[in-house]
């Protein structure tokens, strides 16, 4: 369970959510393209050609997909569908290329160098294919985690989550010290999901400003430790146990109070 959040904690840093995606229209053709088409129609070059230059625009676009959602520091939920389609599109032509360069290397028309490249080609394809999985795994775990604070009364009934309320004023001035209070006792620094506000929370309504989500069990061991910290230190907080019942996904601290909702007509 503990390695369940410390991995969740790596990729939070290394995938903050935020934004929209931009428009992915396909790139206009370029003149090479135009050229081709033009010579295809006039019967000069095969057809073949036209699908090469039509595959290669196409890839162009997945690329352009991919650049806005897996490979930026900007995701939401809706995005995801999208992006697993542009990986999965671009992992499947990287494995059609591999293939049929292998028939050609094994006909001996294909250079070993080139062979090579393919194959690279093809093993970054199924990495990023892997990788876009796991972030999509993660926006979804942080997703619940955001909504489940809309759910606290609940939760609070089945004992899925408890809270606590503090009229403290500098509560935000200690987190600094619960951070390194949880360094001292496991050696490395709170696994925090979300700091502050984020177009995930924003995105499902909430105001999340000034308020933390920490990626910790409150029944293991470290979560036991900063809910400790949370009421020594007079610092407000909501633990969770389980975002949505019956479900084991979600589970974090929030530090500080309720987020505040976001007015309709301010989203």
């Amino acid at each position: 369970m503990q390695r369940h959040y410390i991995r969740l904690a790596f990729l939070a840093t290394l995938f903050a959510a935020a934004a929209t995606l931009r428009a992915t229209d396909p790139p206009p053709a370029t003149p090479e393209q135009e050229r081709i088409k033009a010579l295809v129609e006039e019967g000069v070059l095969p057809r073949t050609a036209l699908v090469k230059a039509t595959r290669e625009r196409e890839s162009e676009r997945l690329e352009g997909v991919v650049r806005d959602t897996l490979a930026s520091s900007q995701l939401l939920a809706g995005q995801i569908p999208e992006m697993i389609r542009a990986v999965s599109t671009l992992r499947d032509m990287a494995r059609e290329n591999l293939a049929n360069a292998l028939k050609l290397a094994e006909a001996g028309v294909l250079p070993l160098q080139q062979l090579e490249r393919v194959k690279d080609a093809s093993a970054l394809a199924e990495r990023r294919f892997e990788l876009a999985e796991k972030r999509a795994q993660l926006v979804r775990e942080m997703a619940l985690m955001a909504r489940a604070e809309s759910s606290v009364d609940a939760l609070r009934d089945e004992d899925l989550a408890f809270d606590y309320v503090s009229e403290s004023e500098d509560w935000r001035e200690q987190i600094l010290s619960v951070d390194a209070a949880f360094f001292h006792e496991f050696a490395r620094g709170l696994p925090i999901s979300a700091d502050g506000a984020t177009p995930l929370h924003r995105s499902l309504g909430f105001d999340h400003t000034d308020r933390i989500d920490v990626a910790l069990h409150p029944d293991d061991p470290d979560g036991l430790f900063v809910i400790e910290l949370l009421y020594e230190w007079d610092i407000p907080f909501i633990a969770f146990r389980s975002s949505v019942p019956g479900q084991s996904t979600g589970p974090h601290i929030h530090i500080g109070p309720r987020s505040d909702p976001i007015p309709p007509e301010e989203l």
